[in-house]
């Protein structure tokens, strides 16, 4: 009986450990995608003083070694932690998107639509690179 209480309780921790959703995703030049489940996926440098975030919640992105693009529907209220808050002039209902210099550690965002393709055009970031 005490080894197949063991099975189970070994067997439980396992399916217990898959189940909890808290992925990364290393994009170059200190920046990390990181999906915690539910609407916490965020883009952030490892140190946020060089290179900032794009806050919760991304819906998409693609990388390349020069940029970063990122698709978001904002989590409001906004996470209190974040180095600074952010202002989504259409609400939390509407996508954003952000665009990312890992070069020069630069993040543009929030952006509607048309100023993040107009912009994505003026810095000749890749046309491979797209959101879905």
């Amino acid at each position: 009986m005490d080894k197949i209480t063991g099975i189970i309780i070994t067997f439980s921790l396992v399916i217990l450990q898959s189940c909890v959703v808290d992925q990364t995703k290393n994009l170059g030049s200190g920046y990390t995608f990181r999906d915690e489940g539910g609407s916490m996926k965020e883009i952030y440098h490892d140190f946020p003083n060089i290179g900032g975030q794009v806050p919760a919640t991304i819906v998409s992105f693609d990388y390349d070694k020069d940029f970063i693009i990122a698709k978001q529907q904002p989590k409001l209220p906004q996470n209190p932690l974040y180095e600074r808050q952010f202002e989504y002039n259409n609400g939390e209902n509407s996508f954003y998107y952000w665009l990312v210099n890992k070069k020069k550690h630069i993040v543009i965002g929030p952006l509607d639509s048309t100023s993040f393709f107009k912009i994505k055009k003026e810095l000749k970031v890749s046309e491979k690179l797209s959101l879905e």
